[in-house]
Order: C-alpha cells, then sequence, then structure tokens
C-alpha cells in the first residue's frame, strides 16, 4: 500500500537549503586548507583553494538573500526565527527527549526551538561570515571596517571561530534531523513526507 504523503518543504526551500549546504560546506574545506595548508592537504594548491572560496562566497551571498527573501514572500518567518519568550519555554521537553529522558515532545510546529534556534543562528553567523570574509578578501576597499571591530587580527579569529561554530551546527543539525525520523531527512531531498509522520504529541491529546 503506498503511503499518503503531504508538501513539507517547497522547491524554492530545497534549492535554497541545497545552495547554501555546498556553499557552507566548500567555504569551510578551501577556508581550513589556506588557514593552514600542510594541516589540510585537501586542493592542489592555494590558488585552486582560494577561487574556490572567493566563487563559494559569492554563491553563499546569493543563497542567503534569497532564501531570507523567500522566508519573507512565504511567510515563513514564524517556522524559522527563534522566538525568545515562547521557544525558551520548550525548550527543556526538547532536551529531555534528545538526552533520552523523555520518551516523546509536545508538537513543536514545523521545526522544533532547537532548529529554530540553530536557523536563526546560522543566518546571523552567514552574514557575519560574509562581512569579515569581504574585509579580509577586498582589505583596500573594506580596510575601515576592520577598525570597527578592532584591526585585522581579530576579524581573522572571528571568521576562523564561526567557523568551527559551523561545523558544529551541521553536526547537530544532521543529529536533530536523525532523531527526529528519516522521513525528516529524506523530505529535504523530496519535498514530501507521510502524512501519519508522527511528530510529537499535540496538548489535546494529552
Amino acid at each position: 500500500m503506498v503511503k499518503k504523503m503531504e508538501e513539507r518543504h517547497s522547491i524554492w526551500i530545497r534549492v535554497f537549503h541545497w545552495i547554501n549546504m555546498i556553499a557552507i560546506t566548500m567555504l569551510i574545506l578551501t577556508g581550513f586548507y589556506i588557514h593552514a595548508p600542510e594541516s589540510f592537504r585537501l586542493f592542489n594548491s592555494m590558488t585552486t583553494a582560494r577561487t574556490i572560496h572567493f566563487c563559494m562566497a559569492y554563491l553563499l551571498c546569493f543563497g542567503v538573500v534569497g532564501r531570507m527573501y523567500y522566508m519573507i514572500a512565504a511567510n515563513d518567518t514564524k517556522n524559522l526565527i527563534y522566538e525568545p519568550i515562547n521557544d525558551t519555554k520548550k525548550l527543556p521537553s526538547m532536551l529531555k527527549y534528545y538526552m533520552f529522558l523523555a520518551d516523546d515532545h509536545p508538537y513543536y510546529g514545523k521545526y522544533n526551538p532547537g532548529q529554530k534556534g540553530m536557523y536563526t543562528g546560522v543566518f546571523a553567523m552567514a552574514i557575519i561570515m560574509i562581512i569579515t570574509g569581504f574585509i579580509l578578501y577586498k582589505p583596500l576597499t573594506f580596510g575601515f571596517m576592520a577598525g570597527w571591530l578592532g584591526g585585522f587580527l581579530v576579524v581573522r579569529i572571528i571568521h576562523y571561530v564561526i567557523t568551527w561554530i559551523f561545523v558544529l551546527c551541521i553536526l547537530a543539525h544532521v543529529y536533530l534531523d536523525v532523531a527526529e525520523g528519516i522521513p525528516i531527512l529524506k523530505s529535504m531531498f523530496t519535498g514530501k513526507i507521510p502524512a501519519d509522520f508522527h511528530h510529537g504529541y499535540h496538548e489535546e491529546e494529552m
């Protein structure tokens, strides 16, 4: 019997998701090589790594702007932007579930508070990375901005630290999706999810 499916992600959500995923992944890999080529021997030359890095930076700009525009145009803000009061109240039940202290969790909507917090943080970090990246890329053009942040050394430290935060966010993102169920992970490829998939209990069921 064929399962009834329902839409979870539109084609544009998936397009921007994979654009940003590819851009961020390649920026991380090329960034590590540029930072320490002897430790991260992933590319055949610094020229290749830098070229890919700069191309992916422009791709990330396109992906972030496009996703934010779609979020506003499609009225999808409530699903992605962390609400400090409402979502913070939901964090304890989410943490208990993911720490295996509870068998289920309340229905949070499309994304749980942890995912919403991560998406909000990723948007903010992407903007910071774009700004610091262009300061380092075009120091003569954007050098005055480095002074606002404390100098080029501080800009490099910020850029490097956020890179590692991105790595941790990617690992957490994959874990949260897999922990919710493989259909959640597959939906980012297909856009569909089984109509009877369990997203957590509703308050009226208790």
